[in-house]
């Protein structure tokens, strides 16, 4: 008989399962938000009745078939008087409304549901029935009120009866998942009869590594064809356990480069199931992606929906699960085409998804729950273009608020019904007296300690707001106003009140002022402490870049153990005589050199790109840097100048590829580092035949940045490397990496200032850049060598 383990939250639901997409529903991941309201009441409560016991474990096995269904709770606190007391502690901001919810049929909803099961445990244990209650907490008020629930033994084993039938059909379900998943690893083959040089190296490591069960960090350029090579052996790995492989790009515009493995894997005759999770806000049927069933009709009775229509079956028989499909569906049977991607996640072999679905707080991953048959260990997760991920793993918790944000939603809320209309701009007032309280006298910018009480009682006055908004029949508008003003106050103040803490050392609060008001800003120097908490959930963890030098700040930063992690450097596979790499140190970027430099950065492109006639790219520190050297830059006869632009769209962006691709008229692009052009984008053959990356785009000076370099200088002994130099040296690199591509290409990459042959930049350079020493990319005579280079590609380097 199989024993299979499963948390009691997650096996008391109702059965069939039924009801909404909702806040309260009690269905998904368990709410952080009440923790710290459950030890309060379990203090009391101990404090006032010594017969009281908090967190009571209790255990009971249920057998059914050839399964054990072994069912693991903890009780939030017992009163062992006679009769014994069990009491559940749930919370929720608006309290009428959750007492509301609970006051139909116990064996409908998962909060009296995991109540009764407490209570029918004991009863098994003890054959004495309990009394049972629910203690309802407002976390906006502090108002708590009890909601008795009868336990009916011949009532509750009718739902267990249909619970453990259900239990059952889906143990058999991911028993046969797992089966196929072993059988798919046996027969998955690599997808090339010739792997690219440096391709199964590659996979020897990946592979060791796993072996050693060891974390992954492996920088490797493009063109060798990492993308394939890590996922083989992972995706291999991770089968053989019946397990599934979670891969995450910075981006889902990146998705394809992992969407294109899979479809050469399937090619090749793996049976193969992906997933590709499209953002809420893109596939989203409504004005608003708000999951509220009084608002949207495909989130009411979602569940019910499913059920009935016999939707995760018809999915399960999909091999490519992607936004068409999910639409179509969801169309279909009016559910949410969003949550039925992540019906999806639990049979997919791969889901393909954002950095956000695991590593955000709150991540949609994160509340999926699955039967364990038969599978060994957890999931493996893939972190594609990695060095991205301290720099968004900190954006997740340094939120802002700002008066001029704010003071532009006066004229929308102008626009609202007058029922709502003066409350919401008093609202908005008292939001913008609260910022003004931050403001400090003495400097424009200056760290602070925000009044955090200030912040979460206007917190509470918007959600109260908000709720008697959404009740309404008011209809909500695209970009609602009421729905930003209150998700962006809340943002910020759920994000200081973990911030305030003491011990956060990781966070600081500044203070900005300008004439029109001023804003409150969070910043998170050092998100590792949450990411390390993120990889509990993964087995293997592989993260690969062609950017992740030096070792040790991605290591540290990405919440990875120094001394654990595996590290791993591979050289271009393409002969170097194909690329040319120069270094023009007598051009500075620095700021105060600025102004006698434009003019030369401009001519010295104009000289070199007229020796060959081609596309090229050049990358500049920043708009405005771009918006200066192009004033002044005189394409070659013949050229056609292209440039990026502030708040590109994608469409825009794509008619400029489209232009590369034509590989018609000579093009120039002047673009900005770390932008839409220089990461993420594969300019095949001869899109492009040279880039010029001027400058390292260091992060700009200010209060914040310094704040972050004696951060880790206090933390790592390596203030400005940390906050400056590696983060921009990271851009310049993925912007040179633009240039070759595959083993026909030839190209030309130019890097113009003299700080790209100091240490602390250079260090983050690929090995096989240079030789010994940087400064071997300084030629004396630069004119001749990239004439010679196009001239004569046998005898150049």
């Amino acid at each position: 008989m199989k024993i299979i383990i499963i948390p009691l939250r997650d096996f008391a639901v109702p059965s069939p399962l039924t009801g909404s997409i909702d806040t309260h529903s009690g269905l998904g991941q368990a709410a952080a938000d009440g923790r710290e309201i459950h030890q309060r009441v379990q203090k009391r409560r101990a404090k006032a009745d010594p017969l009281y016991q908090a967190e009571v474990p209790i255990t009971s096995l249920f057998d059914r078939d050839q399964y054990c269904f072994r069912v693991d709770g903890r009780m939030d606190g017992i009163f062992r008087h006679d009769p014994p007391h069990i009491e559940e502690i749930k919370s929720a901001f608006n309290l009428a409304d959750l007492q509301r919810r609970l006051s139909g049929n116990p064996l409908e909803h998962p909060y009296s549901l995991q109540l009764l099961t407490y209570g029918y445990l004991y009863w098994r244990e003890h054959r004495v029935i309990p009394l049972l209650t629910l203690h309802l907490v407002s976390s906006r008020s502090g108002q708590s009120s009890d909601l008795a629930v009868v336990l009916d033994i011949s009532l509750y084993e009718e739902w267990l009866e249909r619970r453990l039938t259900e239990l059952t059909a889906e143990a058999r379900r991911v028993e046969k998942r797992t089966a196929r998943r072993r059988k798919t690893a046996g027969e998955t083959i690599f997808p090339f009869a010739n792997p690219r040089p440096g391709q199964v190296e590659l996979m020897q490591e990946i592979e060791q590594g796993m072996n050693e069960g060891r974390p992954m960090l492996i920088q490797a350029p493009t063109g060798l064809g990492k993308t394939m090579a890590v996922l083989y052996p992972v995706l291999k790995e991770a089968l053989e356990r019946g397990q599934q492989v979670i891969y995450v790009t910075p981006k889902n515009s990146q998705h394809a480069v992992a969407e294109d493995a899979v479809v050469r894997l399937q090619k090749a005759g793996v049976k193969l199931t992906s997933l590709t999770i499209t953002a809420k806000g893109k596939i989203c049927f409504k004005s608003e992606p708000l999951c509220n069933p009084e608002f949207c009709e495909f989130a009411r009775d979602y569940y019910t929906k499913v059920q009935q229509g016999g939707i995760r079956e018809l999915l399960s028989r999909k091999r490519k699960l992607k936004a068409r499909l999910f639409r179509t569906l969801g169309e279909q049977y009016q559910v949410c085409p969003f949550e039925l991607q992540l019906e999806s996640a639990r049979d997919a072999d791969l889901v393909i998804c954002d950095y956000n679905y695991v590593f955000a707080p709150r991540s949609a991953l994160g509340r999926l729950n699955t039967l364990v048959v038969d599978q060994s260990g957890k999931p493996d997760l893939v972190i594609d273009e990695a060095h991205n991920l301290p720099g968004r793993a900190m954006e997740y918790y340094s939120p802002e608020l700002s008066s001029l944000v704010l003071e532009k939603m006066r004229e929308e809320i102008h626009l609202l019904a007058p029922r709502f209309r003066q409350e919401a701009e008093e609202l908005l007032d008292g939001c913008l007296r609260t910022i003004a309280a931050c403001r400090a006298k003495e400097a424009h910018a200056v760290r602070i300690d925000p009044p955090v009480g200030g912040f979460l009682e206007q917190d509470a006055r918007l959600r109260a707001f908000l709720s008697r908004y959404l009740e309404s029949d008011t209809e909500l508008r695209h970009r609602d106003v009421i729905l930003r003003l209150c998700f962006y106050w809340a943002e910020f103040s759920e994000t200081l009140e973990y911030a305030a803490d003491p011990e956060q050392q990781e966070f600081f609060t500044t203070y900005h002022s300008h004439p029109a008001g001023g804003m409150v800003r969070i910043t998170c120097c050092d998100a590792s402490a949450m990411l390390k908490d993120c990889y509990a959930e993964f087995q293997q963890v592989v993260g690969f870049s062609a950017t992740l030098k030096p070792f040790e700040y991605y290591v540290q930063l990405s919440g990875l153990d120094l001394e654990k992690t595996r590290t791993a450097e591979f050289l271009s596979p393409f002969p170097a005589s194909n690329r040319k790499l120069l270094i023009i140190p007598q051009v500075s970027t620095r700021y105060g050199l600025r102004e006698r430099n434009y003019p030369r950065i401009a001519d010295a492109i104009q000289r070199i790109v007229a020796l060959a006639a081609g596309n090229y790219l050049v990358f500049l520190p920043s708009f405005q840097f771009l918006e200066r050297v192009t004033a002044l830059f005189q394409p070659p006869e013949g050229f056609t100048v292209l440039r990026q632009e502030r708040g590109m769209k994608g469409d825009q962006l794509e008619a400029v590829l489209d232009h590369l691709r034509a590989e018609g008229t000579p093009t120039i692009v002047f673009a900005v580092q770390g932008g839409s052009f220089s990461e993420g984008v594969d300019y095949a053959g001869k899109m492009i035949i040279g880039a010029f990356v001027v400058g390292p785009p260091l992060p700009t000076f200010d209060l914040e940045r310094e704040q972050m370099r004696e951060c880790y200088q206090r933390r790592f002994g390596a203030g400005f490397e940390y906050a400056y130099s590696i983060p921009a040296m990271a851009k310049a690199i993925q912007a040179a990496g633009r240039v070759i591509r595959s083993e026909h290409d030839r190209g030309l990459i130019v890097l113009m200032d003299s700080r790209f042959t100091e240490a602390s930049y250079s260090r983050a350079m690929p090995a096989d850049w240079f030789e010994t020493d940087v400064k071997e990319l300084i030629s004396t005579s630069i004119l001749k060598d990239v004439a010679e280079f196009w001239a004569d590609p046998e005898e150049s380097r």
